[in-house]
Protein backbone atom coordinates (compact mmCIF):
# COMPACT_ATOMS: atom_id res chain seq x y z
CA UNK A 1 0.00 0.00 0.00
CA UNK A 2 2.71 2.26 0.72
CA UNK A 3 4.27 1.96 -2.82
CA UNK A 4 1.13 2.25 -4.34
CA UNK A 5 0.78 5.50 -2.54
CA UNK A 6 3.75 7.14 -3.06
CA UNK A 7 3.47 6.39 -7.34
CA UNK A 8 -0.34 8.01 -7.06
CA UNK A 9 0.81 10.99 -5.15
CA UNK A 10 3.97 11.18 -7.35
CA UNK A 11 1.90 11.20 -10.82
CA UNK A 12 -0.48 13.81 -9.58
CA UNK A 13 2.20 16.17 -7.93
CA UNK A 14 5.54 15.45 -9.54
CA UNK A 15 7.24 16.00 -6.31
CA UNK A 16 9.19 13.68 -4.48
CA UNK A 17 7.10 12.32 -1.57
CA UNK A 18 7.56 12.10 2.10
CA UNK A 19 6.68 10.22 5.37
CA UNK A 20 4.83 13.28 6.81
CA UNK A 21 2.97 13.70 3.46
CA UNK A 22 1.66 9.77 3.63
CA UNK A 23 0.51 10.04 7.26
CA UNK A 24 -2.11 12.50 5.81
CA UNK A 25 -3.24 9.34 4.26
CA UNK A 26 -6.56 7.59 5.93
CA UNK A 27 -5.51 4.17 4.83
CA UNK A 28 -2.09 4.73 5.68
CA UNK A 29 -2.88 4.18 9.44
CA UNK A 30 0.93 4.51 10.50
CA UNK A 31 3.35 6.42 12.28
CA UNK A 32 6.33 8.52 10.50
CA UNK A 33 9.00 6.42 11.76
CA UNK A 34 7.19 3.29 10.72
CA UNK A 35 6.48 5.02 7.44
CA UNK A 36 10.49 6.42 6.61
CA UNK A 37 11.91 2.69 7.87
CA UNK A 38 9.55 1.16 5.33
CA UNK A 39 10.52 3.97 2.74
CA UNK A 40 14.03 3.21 3.40
CA UNK A 41 13.33 -0.65 2.81
CA UNK A 42 11.55 -0.21 -0.48
CA UNK A 43 14.61 2.23 -1.70
CA UNK A 44 17.29 -0.88 -0.59
CA UNK A 45 14.92 -2.95 -2.76
CA UNK A 46 15.45 -0.87 -5.96
CA UNK A 47 11.44 -0.05 -5.76
CA UNK A 48 12.11 4.04 -4.92
CA UNK A 49 15.06 6.34 -5.64
CA UNK A 50 15.71 9.13 -2.96
CA UNK A 51 16.56 12.62 -5.08
CA UNK A 52 19.25 14.76 -4.13
CA UNK A 53 16.89 18.07 -3.50
CA UNK A 54 14.25 16.39 -1.07
CA UNK A 55 14.32 14.18 1.88
CA UNK A 56 11.06 12.38 -0.60
CA UNK A 57 11.44 9.62 -2.60
CA UNK A 58 10.09 8.61 -5.99
CA UNK A 59 9.10 5.83 -7.98
CA UNK A 60 11.75 3.94 -9.49
CA UNK A 61 11.12 2.68 -13.21
CA UNK A 62 10.98 -1.25 -11.30
CA UNK A 63 8.56 0.29 -8.85
CA UNK A 64 6.35 1.68 -11.76
CA UNK A 65 6.28 -1.39 -13.24
CA UNK A 66 5.67 -3.55 -9.71
CA UNK A 67 3.18 -1.21 -9.48
CA UNK A 68 1.22 -1.98 -13.02
CA UNK A 69 1.78 -5.33 -12.52
CA UNK A 70 0.45 -6.19 -9.12
CA UNK A 71 -1.02 -2.82 -7.61
CA UNK A 72 -3.16 -1.12 -10.30
CA UNK A 73 -6.61 -0.26 -10.03
CA UNK A 74 -8.50 1.46 -12.58
CA UNK A 75 -10.49 4.76 -11.25
CA UNK A 76 -14.10 4.88 -11.45
CA UNK A 77 -13.98 8.68 -12.09
CA UNK A 78 -13.07 8.00 -15.98
CA UNK A 79 -17.04 7.41 -16.54
CA UNK A 80 -17.50 11.12 -17.27
CA UNK A 81 -14.31 10.58 -20.01
CA UNK A 82 -16.77 7.78 -21.10
CA UNK A 83 -19.75 9.39 -21.97
CA UNK A 84 -17.74 12.21 -24.03
CA UNK A 85 -16.57 9.41 -26.43
CA UNK A 86 -20.09 8.14 -26.83
CA UNK A 87 -21.12 11.63 -28.08
CA UNK A 88 -18.54 11.72 -30.74
CA UNK A 89 -18.98 8.06 -31.35
CA UNK A 90 -23.09 8.45 -32.24
CA UNK A 91 -22.54 11.81 -34.13
CA UNK A 92 -24.05 10.75 -37.06
CA UNK A 93 -22.99 14.19 -39.31
CA UNK A 94 -19.10 12.97 -39.00
CA UNK A 95 -16.89 10.72 -41.15
CA UNK A 96 -14.96 7.55 -39.82
CA UNK A 97 -11.53 9.61 -40.21
CA UNK A 98 -13.37 12.53 -38.23
CA UNK A 99 -14.42 10.82 -35.20
CA UNK A 100 -11.42 8.87 -34.78
CA UNK A 101 -9.31 12.40 -35.11
CA UNK A 102 -12.08 13.52 -32.74
CA UNK A 103 -11.65 10.59 -30.00
CA UNK A 104 -7.88 10.12 -30.14
CA UNK A 105 -7.51 14.62 -29.57
CA UNK A 106 -10.21 14.14 -26.80
CA UNK A 107 -8.32 11.57 -24.94
CA UNK A 108 -4.54 13.07 -25.52
CA UNK A 109 -6.07 16.66 -23.87
CA UNK A 110 -7.53 14.62 -21.18
CA UNK A 111 -4.92 12.00 -20.20
CA UNK A 112 -1.73 14.67 -21.32
CA UNK A 113 -0.50 11.23 -23.82
CA UNK A 114 -0.09 11.17 -26.82
CA UNK A 115 -2.14 8.84 -28.49
CA UNK A 116 -2.33 6.99 -31.52
CA UNK A 117 -4.58 4.47 -33.62
CA UNK A 118 -3.59 2.20 -36.43
CA UNK A 119 -6.42 1.08 -38.17
CA UNK A 120 -7.70 -3.20 -38.58
CA UNK A 121 -5.20 -5.09 -40.49
CA UNK A 122 -7.82 -6.37 -43.38
CA UNK A 123 -5.19 -8.47 -45.10
CA UNK A 124 -6.89 -11.51 -44.74
CA UNK A 125 -10.36 -10.10 -45.35
CA UNK A 126 -12.32 -11.61 -48.09
CA UNK A 127 -14.15 -9.12 -50.81
CA UNK A 128 -17.77 -9.61 -51.02
CA UNK A 129 -18.39 -6.13 -53.26
CA UNK A 130 -16.32 -3.65 -54.61
CA UNK A 131 -18.09 -0.53 -56.13
CA UNK A 132 -17.34 2.97 -57.07
CA UNK A 133 -19.76 5.77 -56.74
CA UNK A 134 -19.10 9.18 -59.06
CA UNK A 135 -19.36 12.20 -56.72
CA UNK A 136 -18.86 14.58 -59.93
CA UNK A 137 -17.11 14.41 -63.04
CA UNK A 138 -13.59 13.81 -61.87
CA UNK A 139 -14.11 12.64 -58.25
CA UNK A 140 -15.53 9.25 -57.21
CA UNK A 141 -15.72 6.78 -54.29
CA UNK A 142 -13.99 3.19 -54.25
CA UNK A 143 -16.07 1.14 -51.60
CA UNK A 144 -14.96 -2.83 -50.80
CA UNK A 145 -17.12 -4.93 -48.63
CA UNK A 146 -15.44 -7.35 -47.05
CA UNK A 147 -16.91 -11.12 -45.82
CA UNK A 148 -16.83 -9.70 -42.24
CA UNK A 149 -19.35 -6.77 -43.27
CA UNK A 150 -17.00 -4.29 -43.12
CA UNK A 151 -17.07 -1.26 -45.21
CA UNK A 152 -14.29 0.45 -46.40
CA UNK A 153 -13.96 3.81 -48.50
CA UNK A 154 -11.30 5.40 -50.39
CA UNK A 155 -11.67 8.98 -52.18
CA UNK A 156 -9.98 8.33 -55.66
CA UNK A 157 -9.51 11.29 -58.51
CA UNK A 158 -10.36 10.33 -62.11
CA UNK A 159 -7.65 10.75 -64.37
CA UNK A 160 -8.53 13.32 -67.19
CA UNK A 161 -7.77 10.57 -70.21
CA UNK A 162 -10.71 8.52 -68.26
CA UNK A 163 -14.49 8.40 -68.87
CA UNK A 164 -16.34 7.81 -65.68
CA UNK A 165 -18.64 5.86 -67.78
CA UNK A 166 -15.84 3.38 -68.92
CA UNK A 167 -14.21 3.37 -65.18
CA UNK A 168 -17.37 1.91 -64.24
CA UNK A 169 -17.46 -0.77 -66.49
CA UNK A 170 -13.74 -1.70 -65.74
CA UNK A 171 -14.72 -1.65 -62.32
CA UNK A 172 -17.36 -4.12 -62.95
CA UNK A 173 -15.24 -7.20 -64.45
CA UNK A 174 -13.11 -6.48 -61.43
CA UNK A 175 -15.61 -6.96 -59.35
CA UNK A 176 -16.49 -10.22 -60.72
CA UNK A 177 -13.20 -11.05 -60.85
CA UNK A 178 -12.19 -10.07 -57.46
CA UNK A 179 -15.26 -11.35 -55.63
CA UNK A 180 -14.18 -13.92 -52.74
CA UNK A 181 -10.71 -13.04 -52.96
CA UNK A 182 -8.66 -12.24 -50.03
CA UNK A 183 -7.60 -8.53 -49.76
CA UNK A 184 -3.79 -9.23 -50.18
CA UNK A 185 -4.32 -10.72 -53.40
CA UNK A 186 -5.67 -7.46 -54.83
CA UNK A 187 -2.38 -6.31 -56.66
CA UNK A 188 -2.41 -9.55 -58.84
CA UNK A 189 -5.80 -9.72 -59.59
CA UNK A 190 -5.52 -5.93 -61.19
CA UNK A 191 -2.39 -7.27 -62.79
CA UNK A 192 -3.85 -10.23 -64.87
CA UNK A 193 -6.95 -8.81 -65.21
CA UNK A 194 -5.48 -5.68 -66.55
CA UNK A 195 -3.78 -8.08 -69.24
CA UNK A 196 -7.18 -9.01 -70.68
CA UNK A 197 -8.74 -8.16 -74.54
CA UNK A 198 -11.93 -6.94 -72.51
CA UNK A 199 -10.38 -4.16 -70.96
CA UNK A 200 -7.87 -3.38 -73.24
CA UNK A 201 -10.92 -2.82 -75.96
CA UNK A 202 -12.72 -0.25 -73.41
CA UNK A 203 -8.92 1.89 -72.89
CA UNK A 204 -6.01 1.45 -74.43
CA UNK A 205 -3.72 3.09 -71.71
CA UNK A 206 -3.12 -0.20 -70.08
CA UNK A 207 -0.33 0.55 -67.41
CA UNK A 208 -1.90 4.11 -66.70
CA UNK A 209 -5.09 1.56 -65.41
CA UNK A 210 -2.87 -0.31 -63.52
CA UNK A 211 -1.07 2.07 -61.87
CA UNK A 212 -4.16 4.32 -61.37
CA UNK A 213 -6.15 1.30 -59.56
CA UNK A 214 -3.47 -0.02 -57.50
CA UNK A 215 -2.79 3.58 -56.26
CA UNK A 216 -7.04 3.69 -55.40
CA UNK A 217 -6.46 0.04 -53.07
CA UNK A 218 -3.55 1.70 -51.47
CA UNK A 219 -5.48 2.32 -48.34
CA UNK A 220 -6.73 -0.97 -48.21
CA UNK A 221 -3.18 -2.93 -48.93
CA UNK A 222 -2.13 -0.47 -45.76
CA UNK A 223 -3.02 0.17 -42.20
CA UNK A 224 -4.66 3.37 -41.46
CA UNK A 225 -2.81 5.34 -38.92
CA UNK A 226 -4.31 8.36 -36.68
CA UNK A 227 -2.16 10.41 -34.55
CA UNK A 228 -3.00 12.79 -31.81
CA UNK A 229 -1.87 16.30 -31.19
CA UNK A 230 1.48 15.92 -29.71
CA UNK A 231 0.43 19.37 -27.53
CA UNK A 232 -0.48 17.20 -24.35
CA UNK A 233 2.32 15.03 -24.01
CA UNK A 234 5.01 17.71 -24.63
CA UNK A 235 3.36 20.00 -21.51
CA UNK A 236 4.00 16.89 -19.30
CA UNK A 237 7.44 18.25 -17.06
CA UNK A 238 9.55 15.10 -17.96
CA UNK A 239 8.72 16.50 -21.84
CA UNK A 240 10.55 19.89 -21.24
CA UNK A 241 13.64 18.29 -21.75
CA UNK A 242 14.25 18.76 -25.10
CA UNK A 243 16.49 15.70 -26.08
CA UNK A 244 13.48 13.79 -24.50
CA UNK A 245 11.26 15.87 -27.16
CA UNK A 246 13.78 15.44 -29.83
CA UNK A 247 14.03 11.69 -29.37
CA UNK A 248 9.99 11.28 -29.40
CA UNK A 249 9.90 13.40 -32.26
CA UNK A 250 12.30 11.52 -34.56
CA UNK A 251 10.60 8.62 -33.57
CA UNK A 252 7.18 9.96 -34.74
CA UNK A 253 8.53 11.75 -38.03
CA UNK A 254 10.31 8.66 -38.87
CA UNK A 255 6.83 6.83 -38.80
CA UNK A 256 8.00 4.31 -36.64
CA UNK A 257 4.26 4.36 -34.84
CA UNK A 258 3.69 0.12 -36.07
CA UNK A 259 6.85 -0.45 -34.05
CA UNK A 260 5.46 1.43 -30.97
CA UNK A 261 2.37 -0.97 -31.20
CA UNK A 262 4.14 -4.00 -32.75
CA UNK A 263 1.19 -5.56 -33.98
CA UNK A 264 -0.07 -6.05 -30.69
CA UNK A 265 -3.04 -9.08 -30.74
CA UNK A 266 -2.14 -10.09 -26.85
CA UNK A 267 -4.45 -7.86 -25.17
CA UNK A 268 -2.92 -5.32 -22.59
CA UNK A 269 0.78 -4.12 -22.59
CA UNK A 270 2.40 -2.03 -20.77
CA UNK A 271 6.15 -1.44 -21.60
CA UNK A 272 7.82 0.95 -19.35
CA UNK A 273 11.68 2.82 -19.57
CA UNK A 274 14.29 -0.13 -20.85
CA UNK A 275 11.57 -1.78 -22.87
CA UNK A 276 11.74 0.76 -25.24
CA UNK A 277 15.11 1.50 -25.13
CA UNK A 278 14.77 -0.39 -28.92
CA UNK A 279 12.42 2.02 -30.72
CA UNK A 280 14.71 5.14 -28.93
CA UNK A 281 11.50 5.82 -26.10
CA UNK A 282 13.70 4.98 -23.14
CA UNK A 283 12.48 7.63 -20.74
CA UNK A 284 8.54 6.42 -22.01
CA UNK A 285 6.08 4.53 -20.90
CA UNK A 286 3.99 3.05 -24.05
CA UNK A 287 0.37 1.16 -23.72
CA UNK A 288 -1.11 -0.50 -26.67
CA UNK A 289 -4.02 -2.85 -26.61
CA UNK A 290 -5.55 -4.10 -30.04
CA UNK A 291 -9.15 -3.67 -30.83
CA UNK A 292 -11.04 -6.58 -32.66
CA UNK A 293 -13.36 -6.22 -35.86
CA UNK A 294 -13.22 -10.25 -36.01
CA UNK A 295 -10.52 -12.83 -35.99
CA UNK A 296 -8.75 -11.71 -39.05
CA UNK A 297 -9.58 -8.10 -38.56
CA UNK A 298 -7.81 -6.15 -36.13
CA UNK A 299 -5.69 -2.46 -35.26
CA UNK A 300 -3.91 -1.30 -32.00
CA UNK A 301 -4.14 1.45 -29.98
CA UNK A 302 -1.40 3.01 -28.39
CA UNK A 303 -0.61 5.57 -25.43
CA UNK A 304 2.92 7.42 -24.74
CA UNK A 305 3.44 9.00 -21.92
CA UNK A 306 6.27 9.56 -19.14
CA UNK A 307 6.84 6.62 -16.91
CA UNK A 308 4.71 9.00 -14.35
CA UNK A 309 1.70 8.67 -16.39
CA UNK A 310 -1.67 8.05 -14.80
CA UNK A 311 -2.23 4.59 -15.19
CA UNK A 312 -4.92 4.09 -13.77
CA UNK A 313 -7.22 6.77 -15.79
CA UNK A 314 -5.24 5.89 -18.76
CA UNK A 315 -5.72 2.11 -18.79
CA UNK A 316 -9.42 1.96 -18.47
CA UNK A 317 -9.80 4.72 -21.06
CA UNK A 318 -7.71 2.42 -23.48
CA UNK A 319 -9.49 -0.32 -22.77
CA UNK A 320 -13.22 1.07 -23.61
CA UNK A 321 -12.02 2.30 -26.84
CA UNK A 322 -11.01 -0.86 -27.61
CA UNK A 323 -14.46 -2.21 -27.23
CA UNK A 324 -15.93 0.87 -29.09
CA UNK A 325 -14.18 1.40 -31.79
CA UNK A 326 -15.40 -1.22 -33.86
CA UNK A 327 -18.49 0.07 -33.22
CA UNK A 328 -17.32 3.13 -36.63
CA UNK A 329 -16.76 0.14 -38.47
CA UNK A 330 -20.07 -1.66 -38.46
Amino acid sequence: MILKAIVEEFVLTCEPVGSKLLTNKPYLNFSSATLRYDMQALEEMGYLEKTHTSSGRVPSEKGFRFYVDNLLTRDDEVKDVYKVINNILSNKLLTKETIIEDIINYVAKTTGCYIAVVGSNACYAKVKKMEIIPLNERDALLLIVTSQGVVRSQRINVPKDFKMDDLLRIMSMFDVAMYDQEIYEIRNILEREANKPRIREIVDYRDDILNFMIKGFASFLNNECYKSSMTPLFSQPEFKDYQVMQRFVSVVDDTRVNELVYSNKKGLQIKLGQDNKNIGLPDCAVISIPYYLDMFEYGTIVAVGPLRMNYKTVVPILEYLANSLPKIYK
